[in-house]
C-alpha cells in the first residue's frame, strides 16, 4: 500500500513539474523598434540579441552573447545567413533565407551541436531598413527534463528508490531552473523597457497595428503627431483618431502591406515637410499578422537630394553645352535656354545679347512655349535700353531681379503688346564677362516663387554656359584663323617655306613650289639647301643664308638685292626674301618660316613708286618736289637765261563750287594739255599744288618766256567746261646772271574773265558775271526771255516806293534769279514732268546760283535775293524753308513776278493762262506762297496798267 502511495505521489509531483515546464510563462513579444546603434544597448546584455533581414535571412548584427552561444566570433556571424545555424527541420521547412520569427526551433552550433532554441522576434529600423531583432532563448535543458520526467513517470513503479534520487535530481535541475528562468524573464523585461524608452525618445513615428487595423502599440512621436496619448490611441482604428481623409489613406497602405505580405513604403508632404513612411507585416503572438510603420521625417534628406540631384543635372547641362556639338552660338544657347527652363520649373524662358556700347538688346532666342502662346505680330529683334521696362531693370541695377507677382501694379512697368505671353512670376538675371553685361537671360512662370537659390543657380550655370560659348567660339575662331593664315601662306603671291629644327623642308606652298622647281611631295623631309639654292648675282660674291642666321640669332633676317634663286630645272629668279623664327612657348627656335618673291615685280613696283614720288596722280605733271630738285640742279651757268612761268587756273573754285571738282579736274586736266602743247621737249611743267602750275624754262630769255605765255594764254581761253571758260593768271621772271634769284612776279600775271569779260573792280581782277551770264545760261536753257520780263520786276519795286538802290537789285537779281541752272543738263530744263532725282537737281540750283553770285564781288549783294526766291511765305519752299519775313523782301517781290510770267508765257506757247487767270491764282495763293501784301499790290498794279 506504501509503495502505491509513493508511487501516486512521485506521478503528481512528475505531473506537477511537467506540467510547470508545460505552462512556464514566455517574455511578452517585443514591439517594433528602430535603432541607429544596436551594439551599445545589447552587447553588454547576458541575452543573444540577432538582428537579421527578413527577407534573405542576412544576420545584419549579433551581440556578444550570440557569439559565445553559437560558438562563432561576432564577426564570423554577421557574415553568415540564418539559414547556416538553423536546425535541419527548419531548413526543410522553410529554406534557410526564410527564419523562422516566433516560438521553438533547432540551431546549430559551431561545435556541431543542435540546440533547441525559442525564438521571440519583432521589426524595426536599422540602418534605415526594416529589420527583424531576435531574443532566443536556449531550451534545450527544459525540453530534456519534460522527456526525463516523462520517462521517469513510465519507469516509477519499476524503481522506487531510483525514482525518488531523480526526482530528488530534477527537483534541484528544476530549482535551478526556475532561478535561471526568473533572471531571463527579468533581463527580457529590462530590455523590453530599454527597446520601449528607446522607441519613445525616437523623433520618428513608429507604431503596431494588429490583423484589424487596429493600434497595438504608438511611440511618444506617434501620439504628438496625431493629438493623442498613447492609451487613447490603443484599440482604436485610423478612422477614429485621425481626419477621413488621412485615415483613409493610411489605412489603404496598411491593407496593401497585409494583402502583398511585404515591404510597402510611401513618401508625402505633409505641412512642408517630406515624409517616408515603410509599413511591413509583422506575425502577432496569435498566429496572425499586423502591420509595423516606422514614419520619418526626411526633409533635410530630401532636400539634400534634391540639391545634389539639381546639381548633377547642372553638371550635366554644363558637361552637354561644353561637350555636344552644335552647329552655331545661337543652337548652343537654345539648348542650354531650354534645358535650365526645364531645371528651373519655368515655363517660358529667353536670351537677350546686350551691347553696353549702344544701349541695346538683340533677342537670341525664345524658348519654344513663347513662341506657341504668343500671338503678337511682328516681334522686334532689337530693343533700346531706354524703351524697356521692368525687364530692362536687369541692366539698368545691374543685377538680378525677381518679381514673384506680376499682376502687381508696378511703375516700372510700361506694358506690353496685345497677345503677349501672360506672365505671374518673372526672374531675370545678367551675364557678365570683364565687367559688362554682355546677355540677359529671363525664366517666368514657374509653380513657386523663385526666390535666391533659382538666382544663385541660374546665374552660375549662364555665366558656365556663357564661357562655353565663348570657349566653342574662341576655338572655332582659332581653328579658322589656323586654316585661314595656312591657306593664306598656301595662296599668297609670295613664296612660303616653313623648315623645321633638323633643317629639312616641312612645307611649300604653291608659289614656292614654281619658283624652286620642286613639289611638296619631293621636298618634304629635304634638306632646305637642295630646294633652296642661292647664289650672288654677281660671280665671286656671295650671299648670307637668312634661315641659318635666324637658328643662330633667334631673329628675323632679311635677305639682300642681289641674291638669285636656282630652281631644279636651272632658271634664276632675282629674290628678296625674309626669314623669321617659329618658337615655342619658352621662346626656343623650333623652325623658320621663310617670305621670298621675284624681285623683278617689285623692281617694277619701285619704278611706279619713283614715278608717282616725282609726278602729280592727276594731271601726270612732274609735282613740286622734282621741280625744285630739278630747278637746283639746272641752276648752272651753262643753262642761263632761265625763267619760270608761275600761272593760276582762275576759275577752278568756281568750276568746283558750281559742277563738282569732276569737271575741276577736267578743267585741270585741259589746261595740262594746253601747256604741254605749247612747251619744248625739255621745259619742266610742274603742277604747283592746287590751282598754281610753275614751268622752268632753260636757257630761255624774257622775249621767249613771253611768247609761251600769250601762247598758253591764248590757248587755256580756246577751253570751256559747261559754261564757265578756261582762263589763267600768269606771270614769269628770266634769271639772267649767276648770283641773280628766281622771281615768277604775280604782278606781271594777267586776270582773264570767267564769262568772257574782265573788270578791276573791287577786290582785285576778278571774273565779271553780269552782262555775259545771261549768255552761258542761254546756252544752257534757253529761258532768256524769262530772265528778260522777270527783270521788269523794277517796275513793280518803283510801284512798291523801293529805294533806287533796291530798284536796281531787284532788277539785275531777276535777270541772274535762275543762273544756277547752269549745272542742269539741257533735257531737265525742257521736261514738263520731272523724276524725283530730277527735281531733286533742279531744286539746287538757287545754291548754285548762290555759290555763282557770291564769288564775284559785282554781285556778292544779290546773291541772298536769288537763293530765297523760291521761298514760300509759309514756309513750305525751299532750300532753307524760310517762313514770312524771314524770307529778303526782294526775293518775295521776284517770286510774284517770276510765277505770274510761268503762267501767262509758258516755253512752247501751251496752257498760257490769260492775265486775269493768273492774277486770281496769284491773289488764291496769297498768304501760303506769296507774302499777301506784295501780292494785292502786284495784283492792282497790273490791272491799274492793263498788262
Amino acid at each position: 500500500m506504501g509503495g502505491k502511495i509513493v508511487k501516486k505521489r512521485i506521478l503528481l509531483i512528475s505531473l506537477i513539474i511537467i506540467a510547470f515546464f508545460c505552462f512556464l510563462p514566455t517574455a511578452e513579444a517585443a514591439p517594433a523598434v528602430y535603432m541607429t546603434d544596436l551594439q551599445k544597448l545589447f552587447d553588454d546584455s547576458k541575452t543573444v540579441v540577432l538582428v537579421t533581414d527578413p527577407e534573405d535571412g542576412t544576420i545584419l548584427y549579433a551581440n556578444k552573447a550570440a557569439a559565445d552561444f553559437y560558438g562563432y566570433t561576432v564577426q564570423q556571424l554577421q557574415s553568415m545567413n540564418i539559414g547556416q545555424i538553423a536546425g535541419q527541420e527548419q531548413q526543410n521547412a522553410d529554406g534557410p533565407g526564410q527564419p523562422d520569427t516566433e516560438g521553438k526551433t533547432t540551431h546549430r552550433l559551431a561545435n556541431g551541436d543542435v540546440r533547441t532554441v525559442e525564438i521571440s522576434s519583432n521589426p524595426f529600423k536599422f540602418n534605415k531598413k526594416t529589420a527583424l531583432l531576435s531574443v532566443v532563448r536556449d531550451i534545450t535543458e527544459n525540453i530534456a527534463l519534460e522527456a526525463h520526467h516523462e520517462s521517469m513517470e513510465a519507469g516509477v513503479v519499476a524503481g522506487g528508490t531510483a525514482a525518488i534520487i531523480i526526482l530528488l535530481a530534477l527537483l534541484g535541475l528544476l530549482f535551478r531552473s526556475n532561478r535561471s528562468l526568473s533572471a531571463a524573464k527579468k533581463e527580457y523585461a529590462n530590455a523590453n523597457a530599454l527597446l520601449k524608452t528607446f522607441l519613445d525618445a525616437d523623433e520618428n513615428i513608429v507604431y503596431l497595428k494588429d490583423e484589424n487595423l487596429r493600434y497595438v502599440f504608438v511611440n511618444k512621436a506617434f501620439a504628438a503627431a496625431c493629438g493623442h496619448p498613447p492609451e487613447e490611441v490603443i484599440g482604436k482604428e485610423d478612422a477614429e483618431i485621425l481626419e477621413p481623409e488621412r485615415a483613409q489613406l493610411r489605412t489603404a497602405i496598411d491593407r496593401a502591406a497585409l494583402e502583398r505580405g511585404t515591404e510597402v513604403e510611401d513618401r508625402a508632404i505633409f505641412q512642408g515637410r517630406v515624409y517616408r513612411t515603410t509599413k511591413f507585416p509583422v506575425r502577432m503572438n496569435n498566429g496572425k499578422y499586423g502591420v509595423g510603420s516606422y514614419v520619418a521625417d526626411i526633409t533635410e534628406d530630401h532636400n539634400r537630394m534634391m540639391a545634389q540631384e539639381r546639381m548633377l543635372k547642372r553638371n550635366k547641362i554644363l558637361l552637354d553645352v561644353i561637350t555636344r556639338s552644335f552647329k552655331s552660338t545661337q543652337e548652343q544657347l537654345d539648348y542650354a535656354l531650354h534645358q535650365l527652363l526645364e531645371l528651373s520649373g519655368s515655363r517660358y524662358g529667353y536670351i537677350y545679347l546686350y551691347d553696353e556700347d549702344r544701349e541695346e538688346f538683340t533677342l537670341n532666342f525664345w524658348t519654344r512655349g513663347v513662341m506657341k502662346d504668343c500671338s503678337v505680330q511682328n516681334v522686334p529683334s532689337v530693343y533700346p535700353l531706354a524703351d524697356t521696362g521692368i525687364w530692362g531693370e536687369v541692366v539698368r541695377q545691374r543685377k538680378p531681379i525677381i518679381v514673384n507677382d506680376f499682376a502687381a501694379p508696378n511703375p516700372l512697368k510700361k506694358g506690353y503688346p496685345q497677345g503677349h505671353v501672360a506672365l505671374t512670376r518673372y526672374m531675370s538675371i545678367p551675364v557678365f564677362m570683364d565687367g559688362k553685361i554682355v546677355a540677359v537671360a529671363g525664366f517666368g512662370n514657374k509653380p513657386t516663387d523663385y526666390d535666391d537659390a533659382d538666382i544663385y543657380e541660374m546665374t552660375l550655370l549662364m555665366s558656365g554656359v556663357w564661357n562655353a560659348v565663348q570657349r566653342r567660339e574662341a576655338q572655332e575662331n582659332l581653328a579658322y584663323e589656323r586654316t585661314k593664315y595656312l591657306q593664306t601662306l598656301m595662296s599668297i603671291g609670295d613664296g612660303v617655306m616653313v623648315i623645321d629644327p633638323d633643317r629639312n623642308i616641312e612645307m611649300l606652298n604653291g608659289v614656292a613650289c614654281r619658283l624652286t622647281g620642286w613639289t611638296l611631295e619631293e621636298a618634304k623631309g629635304t634638306p632646305y639647301k637642295e630646294v633652296f639654292s642661292l647664289t650672288h648675282e654677281q660671280r665671286g660674291f656671295t650671299v648670307d643664308d637668312p634661315i641659318e642666321r635666324v637658328f643662330e640669332t633667334n631673329r628675323v633676317q632679311e635677305l639682300g638685292n642681289h641674291a638669285v634663286l636656282t630652281s631644279k630645272d636651272g632658271r634664276q629668279y632675282y629674290l628678296e626674301d625674309s626669314a623669321a623664327p617659329i618658337t615655342d612657348d619658352a621662346g626656343a627656335t623650333v623652325g623658320v618660316v621663310l617670305v621670298f618673291r621675284d624681285i623683278t615685280d617689285k623692281k617694277e613696283q619701285r619704278k611706279k613708286i619713283e614715278y608717282m614720288s616725282f609726278h602729280d596722280s592727276l594731271t601726270g605733271l612732274y609735282n613740286r618736289r622734282f621741280f625744285e630738285e630739278e630747278l637746283l640742279r639746272l641752276d648752272t651757268p651753262r643753262n642761263l637765261p632761265i625763267s619760270i612761268v608761275m600761272g593760276d587756273v582762275n576759275s577752278l573754285k568756281l568750276t568746283n563750287d558750281i559742277f563738282g571738282h569732276a569737271f575741276g579736274d577736267m578743267l585741270l586736266e585741259k589746261v595740262t594739255e594746253v601747256m604741254q602743247k605749247v612747251c619744248r621737249a625739255d621745259d619742266i611743267i610742274a603742277r604747283w599744288g592746287g590751282d598754281e602750275f610753275v614751268i622752268l624754262l632753260p636757257r630761255t630769255g624774257p622775249e621767249d618766256a613771253r611768247g609761251i605765255v600769250e601762247r598758253i594764254q591764248s590757248e587755256v581761253a580756246k577751253q570751256q567746261i559747261r559754261a564757265i571758260r578756261g582762263s589763267l593768271s600768269i606771270g614769269f621772271d628770266t634769271k639772267r646772271h649767276p648770283q641773280e634769284g628766281h622771281h615768277a612776279g604775280a604782278g606781271q600775271r594777267g586776270s582773264p574773265d570767267v564769262f568772257g569779260q574782265t573788270t578791276g573792280a573791287g577786290r582785285g581782277a576778278q571774273p565779271c558775271v553780269r552782262g555775259h551770264s545771261a549768255d552761258a545760261l542761254r546756252e544752257q536753257s534757253r529761258r532768256e526771255d524769262h530772265a528778260r520780263r522777270v527783270s521788269a520786276c523794277q517796275k513793280f519795286g518803283r510801284a512798291l516806293g523801293l529805294p533806287k538802290v533796291d530798284v536796281r537789285r531787284v532788277k539785275e537779281a531777276a535777270r541772274l534769279h535762275d543762273i544756277g541752272k547752269i549745272v542742269l543738263d539741257p533735257g531737265i530744263l525742257n521736261q514738263k514732268m520731272l523724276t524725283s532725282l530730277e527735281w531733286s537737281e533742279m531744286s539746287q540750283h538757287p545754291i548754285v546760283g548762290y555759290r555763282i553770285l557770291h564769288s564775284f564781288d559785282g554781285t556778292v549783294d544779290l546773291a541772298e535775293v536769288v537763293l530765297a526766291h523760291h521761298e514760300r511765305w509759309d514756309g513750305s519752299g525751299y532750300p532753307k524753308g524760310l517762313r514770312g519775313e524771314e524770307i529778303p523782301l526782294l526775293a518775295r517781290v521776284i517770286s510774284i513776278v517770276e510765277s505770274y510770267d510761268r503762267m501767262v508765257h509758258t516755253p512752247d506757247g501751251s496752257m498760257a493762262k490769260s492775265k486775269e487767270e493768273a492774277l486770281e491764282e496769284i491773289i488764291r495763293c496769297a498768304g501760303t506762297q506769296f507774302d499777301p501784301a506784295l501780292a494785292e499790290a502786284f495784283v492792282r498794279m497790273i490791272r491799274g496798267n492793263g498788262r
